[in-house]
């Protein structure tokens, strides 16, 4: 069957990686995508890109059910897209690979994340994280810490402060917390976790970012111990799809300092080694295969460079 797909933020990182999975796993299938702006890399791999307005603009809802009436599954790869699929389902004949609405809504601000790793898991949390108002002045706290936008993902919208004194010069930002810094000279990871249907399965790279927040090598680590306590956490909030987890390891410690519920710009990577979480949800949504065997993951070290070429 020739599937038809939409993958909005499709001139993006993880808009254009899904799209390779798509076309490398789904022979003959037509892959539209959506985007703000009118031009980019994705114009040399998707059939045709729509321009669409910002979720917060008020005709966003007319143009994407316009765009999705007759696309069988739709893949939203921008947070505030996929906050608005998760409110707006439209109706059931539109497949949005998305998670429940209790998870997006969960992992969707950093204080609530901290929070629930707190309360479940507290040896994976970090120290902090507090809201930016006047009440973290009276909080002991030591520096150096990391400003933060308390929405968003990627490292983007984030300063290093150094002092009580610098911290008191920052103009108060209802939008943005302050966390606990985790020294760059420390190794990062990033787990994709899926568990789906008769899968359950944990992705665990040692990787290096590139400054503009894109991950540029990936390692595959295997640790099994590590790998089930992941699993806790998908186990917990009982998933039916994917989730993305961050963290770092310091001494003893393992730090989650970011989850995001959606796939992540490594999935490309990860579909390389042969754990296909991006094909998997997707068969499992379109009830294509509801069982996956025989599933080998190849130990790999991958590089992406940001000069790659597109061919039409």
């Amino acid at each position: 069957m020739i599937y038809k797909f939409l993958i909005t933020g499709a001139h993006g990182d993880l808009g254009l990686s899904v799209a390779k999975i798509l076309r490398k796993n789904f022979k003959n299938s037509k892959i539209f995508g959506t985007d703000i702006i009118d031009h980019g890399p994705g114009d040399f791999v998707f059939n045709k890109i729509y321009k669409v307005p910002k979720t917060s603009n008020k005709f966003y809802k007319k143009f994407i059910i316009k765009i999705i009436k007759n696309i069988n599954v739709t893949i939203p790869c921008t947070d505030s897209e996929i906050s608005f699929f998760s409110k707006n389902l439209l109706n059931k004949k539109n497949l949005i690979l998305i998670n429940k609405h209790n998870i997006i809504n969960l992992f969707k601000e950093k204080i609530e994340k901290n929070i629930f790793l707190k309360k479940n898991f507290p040896n994976f949390s970090l120290k902090f994280c507090y809201k930016l108002d006047k009440s973290i002045l009276k909080k002991k706290i030591l520096f150096q810490i990391f400003l933060k936008k308390n929405i968003g993902s990627g490292n983007k919208n984030y300063n290093k402060i150094n002092s009580l004194k610098e911290l008191k010069k920052i103009k108060l930002k209802s939008d943005y917390i302050i966390q606990e810094y985790l020294h760059d000279k420390y190794d990062e990871f990033t787990s994709a976790v899926i568990r789906i249907n008769s899968i359950k399965k944990v992705l665990i790279f040692k990787r290096k970012i590139h400054v503009l927040g894109h991950t540029y090598y990936a390692e595959t680590i295997k640790n099994k111990t590590l790998e089930n306590k992941i699993m806790s956490i998908a186990n917990k909030i009982n998933l039916n799809g994917c989730i993305n987890i961050q963290f770092k390891k310091i001494g003893n410690r393992v730090i989650i300092f970011d989850i995001n519920p959606r796939l992540s710009s490594t999935v490309l990577f990860r579909d390389m080694v042969g754990f296909k979480d991006c094909v998997w949800w997707i068969k499992s949504l379109l009830k294509i295969n509801k069982t996956f065997k025989n599933i080998k993951i190849k130990k790999a070290k991958l590089y992406k460079s940001f000069s790659e070429s597109f061919i039409k």
